[in-house]
């Protein structure tokens, strides 16, 4: 029956549908990107900068994002940053027709690109809780933990594919699924935010605002303590993903299967986004938040007598699977709980937060396996996940925590 309701809500389907042709397209673009420059430079260090300057700005920008979530109409916002992005995709079309775009023009139209992502993903996030009803938002996040691997397993491949057929063709789809995307969310009927009686406060005072919603933070402890949780977990399952790459080379695997195993990784992040709904119903939220990394561990644990890279593909897959649940959970019950006029900043500090350490788990694996080896590699990031297991099960937050508690007013903070 909840499913059901989701289903039927125009506005959220309108949403859902557009930031899912838009995530695929920012998916399809971020291998166009450097594929483009490697085209025309032929400098693997120019792409991995390239690389780089489409996600830095994701940790870069996203407290800013959120103070403008909470200043500005969240709907004109998503909208704007749409927009700006269908001309940046267009400026790489139009200079690959007169010519070939400078390493300049395709860094800069990246590194915004990546900054308007966090943006549009902080004013969406924020508008969720006026979009759907409140029993429905663990399954609208759900739905949208399910975009977002989905996008990540099509568009990658997609951006590969359009640029075999011609250089402009991925940023063209680019900047269709953004034009696709401003279509959609324009349409929509529903107000993104609840409409403030109060003048809005002079620019001097952001870094008030910003306090505000760290305030918030330090009043719910168990937001804190999954904010933690997520900061030091995402640093590991970005670390599977380099892990199993290297044993797979390892273990001489060919490229077509190791991009074989990476689709099936990202499958099980996928899945399990559509068996939110059975799991959440099914099981608490304490054992899924413990759950997840203990699945984990059990899992990473394979990797120390696997050696077929489908089947290491099967356990990252395993790995990943519980991670849209868990989610759901906390993000859900936080829009649930946040009052409106904070939700842009509060969604704000989450990601910050949730992404500030992931290129750690990188930089460590890739260090770890040039000096220690495979196994013991595999066993310090599986040690990685013990901690996390261990320090979910001991958090007294998580034990107690029921979520669907009353929004907490403004002016009590």
């Amino acid at each position: 029956m909840r499913e059901r309701r989701l289903l039927l809500n125009r506005d959220f389907q309108l949403l859902w549908i557009g930031e899912t042709l838009s995530d695929i397209g920012s998916q399809s673009a971020a291998i166009a990107y450097p594929l483009l420059v490697l085209a025309l430079s032929g400098s693997p260090t120019q792409a991995g900068v390239v690389g780089l300057a489409k996600w830095l700005p994701v940790a870069l920008f996203s407290l800013p994002a959120g103070v403008l979530a909470d200043r500005f109409n969240r709907k004109h916002l998503m909208i704007f940053c749409d927009v700006v992005r269908l001309l940046g995709a267009l400026s790489i079309v139009l200079a690959l027709a007169l010519g070939r775009p400078t390493f300049l023009q395709i860094l800069a139209v990246s590194f915004v690109e990546g900054g308007l992502f966090a943006t549009a993903h902080i004013a969406e996030r924020g508008a969720l809780a006026q979009v759907v009803e409140r029993e429905q938002l663990q399954d609208a996040v759900a739905r949208n933990e399910g975009r977002a691997y989905a996008a990540a397993l099509i568009g990658p491949s997609l951006g590969g594919l359009l640029f075999s057929i011609a250089r402009a063709v991925p940023f063209i789809a680019d900047a269709a699924s953004y034009l696709c995307s401003t279509a959609a969310v324009a349409a929509t009927r529903t107000d993104f935010q609840v409409r403030s009686v109060q003048p809005r406060r002079p620019w001097s005072e952001v870094r008030g605002e910003l306090l505000e919603g760290l305030h918030w933070y330090r009043e719910q402890p168990f937001y804190r303590t999954t904010s933690i949780l997520f900061a030091a977990g995402n640093p590991m399952f970005v670390a599977c993903y380099l892990l199993i790459l290297l044993l797979a080379r390892q273990h001489h695997a060919t490229p077509a299967e190791i991009g074989v195993m990476f689709t099936i990784s990202s499958a099980g992040g996928l899945i399990g986004a559509l068996l939110v709904g059975p799991l959440t119903r099914r099981f608490s939220s304490r054992a899924l938040l413990i759950g997840g990394p203990w699945l984990a561990v059990a899992v990473l644990l394979l990797l120390l007598v696997v050696h077929n890279a489908l089947l290491m593909g099967v356990i990252a897959a395993c790995a990943e699977f519980l991670a849209p649940a868990v989610n759901a959970v906390v993000a859900g019950s936080r829009i649930a709980v946040a009052p409106d006029e904070l939700q842009g900043r509060i969604q704000a500090i989450a990601t910050t937060s949730s992404m500030s350490l992931t290129w750690f788990g990188p930089l460590a694996v890739g260090f770890l396996f040039d000096r220690i080896g495979s196994s013991s590699t595999t066993l310090a990031v599986a040690a990685w996940g013990l901690g996390l297991a261990l320090a979910a099960t001991a958090a007294p937050s998580i034990r107690h925590h029921l979520p669907g508690v009353a929004p907490i007013p403004a002016q009590d903070l």
